[in-house]
């Protein structure tokens, strides 16, 4: 039996763990074609959510596409895969799609066809076109049209939906949100994990976006549904695990699911020959994790400037310590505070640190910590 615990990728069916109730609120949403700003810290599983909501979808016959911000450079991208992509959901058959396509002014088909003849079309910015915002909402505008002419509803999802600061923000939300008022077959879920900014979006009353939608939060997935889905694997398996070892599972990964299925993923490996989980095993899997990711944290730690290691090496030994404060900085021998500034804005942008909504700093990938105290034991101190 291959081992059932997947993560670093989109996870479906059998293998997704519970988001029953998240499942069903986004769909009570979209029944109605709301707008939903879903937000949560990175490694809560949104986009495995919305892929296997998709699936619900499909399901129920409702037409749907995600798109990802982060794969598209340029709004002239995104406009092009904003158009293309509700196209293709709403249309199936290729000769009316071609059609469909081939009508727009500011955005042109690219055809291309696969090893067994099947033609397939992308939409891009016309050369002579240097308006990308008109472009996206051309695309959108004629998603509706088409949605309204075919009679079925069509769920956009775009995720790390803040990343379109990065395309003048402001002036791109003020267009989306004067063409979406007037989209009533297209319900639309807008997420991101750069909670902040997410909220700042639709909580800010000088932003084009504000109260456009419903916030909902994505929270840990419930103990006790995660716990039977752990334990039914491990059951089918021949594994024996008892309450406390699985309680020490969720402590250890902080109930965050990215985690807990990678330090399930171990655990599975761990016990491959005996079948036998002890809570020694369970308290040696972060380790394991950590020793296993090494390249990935030298390079990090290769690049780190002096400073950066000294905050990352006090975070590590205090993760709930306030870095501005005084004691912290006497405790753990780091500062001042202008250049523990710098150090933090440095780590957030590279995205090693996050800056949780109670502004705490944690780390991203929580076996870093384990990785840098590995290496101080070690080494006696840590190289800086």
């Amino acid at each position: 039996m291959e081992n059932p615990f997947r993560y670093g990728g989109i996870v479906t069916g059998n293998y997704f763990a519970d988001r029953t109730a998240e499942i069903n609120e986004l769909e009570r949403e979209m029944e109605n074609l709301n707008r939903v700003f879903l937000i949560s810290p990175r490694r809560y599983g949104k986009t495995c959510l919305l892929y296997n909501f998709g699936r619900h979808l499909d399901k129920n016959g409702t037409a749907w596409t995600y798109l990802d911000l982060n794969a598209f450079p340029d709004l002239g991208g995104f406009a092009g895969a904003m158009a293309g992509f509700s196209a293709r959901a709403l249309e199936t058959n290729t000769d009316r799609l071609l059609k469909f396509l081939s009508g727009f002014r500011r955005l042109r088909p690219s055809m291309s066809m696969d090893s067994d003849g099947n033609i397939s079309a992308t939409l891009e910015m016309s050369g002579k076109d240097k308006d990308p915002i008109s472009a996206l909402i051309e695309g959108m505008r004629q998603a509706e049209h088409l949605a309204a002419q075919k009679k079925k509803k069509l769920v956009v999802m775009i995720d790390e939906f803040s990343d379109v600061e990065k395309y003048n923000g402001y002036m791109v939300e003020k267009a989306m949100r004067s063409e979406i008022q007037n989209h009533f077959h297209i319900g639309y879920i807008f997420s991101g994990s750069e909670q902040s900014m997410m909220l700042n979006m639709v909580q800010d009353k000088t932003r084009p976006f504000y109260k456009l939608g419903r916030i909902l939060a994505l929270g840990p997935i419930r103990r006790g549904s995660y716990g039977r889905f752990i334990k039914g694997w491990l059951q089918e398996g021949g594994y024996r695990i008892d309450d406390d070892q699985l309680d020490g599972i969720f402590e250890l990964g902080k109930d965050v699911p990215y985690n807990i299925q990678r330090l399930c993923n171990t655990l599975w490996e761990t016990a491959a020959e005996s079948k036998m989980i002890s809570s020694a095993i369970v308290e040696s899997l972060p380790l394991k994790i950590a020793r296993q990711d090494s390249p990935h944290y030298e390079m990090i730690w290769q690049t780190a400037t002096k400073s950066q290691k000294n905050l990352m090496i006090a975070l590590s030994d205090d993760p709930h310590g306030q870095v501005f404060s005084k004691d912290f900085q006497m405790v753990h021998g780091i500062g001042p505070s202008s250049s523990i500034k710098a150090s933090l804005d440095s780590l957030l942008k590279k995205g090693i640190l996050a800056k949780t909504l109670d502004n705490q700093f944690v780390f991203v990938d929580e076996f870093m910590p384990f990785w840098i105290q590995d290496i101080r034991r070690d080494k006696g101190k840590l190289m800086l």
